[in-house]
């Protein structure tokens, strides 16, 4: 069945929403923890998850439609939001806490391979078997984006190793996702999503970043009161929205789907990372500078688009054609033909009554 002109409108919508926010979280987050020195990644990211619980809860408390399901959806669909909330706060605290000793570029690398996890993971949870054409596009998307943020690069183990996490735990939570919003209680949308895995995923990270980052946290606000409770409330502003955005996106356009828009979101981050962070400059430029730590951190020098080599091209182009190429089959694809609906039983005058001497024809009533 072919998308309604409302439909694709608003599956537009989404897409640049998608992209928009995603962006400028990325960029944000590697500019304060990355570059400005804000190293409490932790503390961050349960600000995130419990800010976008309390933001909602008004919508969530005082209309009818949703309180009145509350108890039913904890009760049917507990373990799934548990999982699912466990996973996405992890998830993006590792990303993050990736951000504090690696580039995002690199970081990039890694997290292009998403698309081809959520696929396979997809098989298990959601039941969804790619075709060749399918598996063949993701296979080239992955290598496209490789292709076009490879670069001499400090790859830093630690940030290589969270990354990886980071990867896993969001392919996971994604595939799960697209189950859950459709699950035991009914079809969740994105609002009770965020609502409902907001406070557990605060809960398991506080513990964590009380340990691991209490001083840091103290001693940041104490040395650099604006800039760090600034940024802790205008990530938090953009954090909520996106989540929001994130959890429609895999309603609206499937968990591989989602993934395959993070790619392409991967290449628009390389453009703004270049003329903004610059984290493309020439390799020779780079060299000048130590490699970061989580006690030192420095800027990087700027860079230029002209800096980028032939490969980082093609893989920009390989990536976008993927994607398009996958979107295309995707929407041409045909669609699993409904059950049909079983026959109803005759009524009890319709039934063949038999007659005449020794029951040796039928008769139907009213033939």
């Amino acid at each position: 069945m072919a998308m309604t002109s409302k439909e694709l409108v608003f599956a537009v919508f989404i897409i640049t929403m998608y992209l928009v926010l995603n962006c400028a979280l990325n960029l944000l987050n590697r500019w304060a923890l990355g570059l400005y020195g804000l190293r409490f990644p932790l503390v961050m990211t349960a600000s995130h998850m419990i800010f976008g619980a309390c933001a909602l809860s008004p919508l969530m408390i005082l209309n009818e439609s949703y309180s009145s399901r509350h108890a039913h959806v904890i009760q049917n669909d507990w373990k799934g939001l548990s999982i699912i909330a466990v996973m996405n706060g992890f998830q993006i605290a590792c990303n993050n806490a990736s951000l504090t000793v690696m580039e995002l570029s690199m970081n990039q690398v890694i997290r292009a391979a998403i698309p081809v996890l959520v696929a396979l993971i997809a098989i298990c949870v959601e039941s969804k078997v790619p075709s060749k054409a399918e598996v063949a596009c993701l296979a080239v998307i992955s290598i496209g984006v490789m292709l076009a943020v490879w670069e001499e690069s400090k790859n830093a183990v630690l940030g290589i190793v969270l990354t990886v996490v980071s990867s896993v735990m969001q392919s996971i939570q994604m595939s799960v996702t697209g189950r859950l919003m459709s699950g035991k209680s009914g079809k969740l949308n994105s609002f009770q999503m965020t609502f409902y895995t907001g406070p557990i995923a605060f809960a398991t990270l506080l513990p964590f970043a009380f340990i691991t980052e209490f001083n840091i946290f103290v001693e940041s606000v104490t040395n650099k009161p604006i800039a760090s409770l600034g940024f802790l409330l205008g990530s938090c502003c953009v954090a909520v929205v996106y989540n929001v955005v994130l959890f429609q996106s895999v309603g609206t356009l499937s968990s591989v789907g989602t993934a395959i828009l993070g790619n392409v979101k991967i290449v628009l981050l390389l453009f703004l990372s270049s003329l903004i962070l610059g984290e493309l400059a020439p390799a020779g430029a780079r060299r000048a500078f130590p490699e970061p730590s989580l006690t030192r951190l420095r800027p990087l020098p700027p860079g230029e688009l002209t800096g980028w080599s032939a490969n980082q091209f093609l893989g920009c182009v390989l990536t976008f054609a993927s994607a398009g190429a996958y979107s295309y089959i995707k929407a041409t694809a045909p669609k699993p033909a409904p059950a049909p609906a079983p026959e109803p039983a005759p009524a009890p005058s319709q039934q063949p009554r038999l007659e005449g001497p020794g029951h040796g024809y039928i008769k139907q009533e009213g033939v």
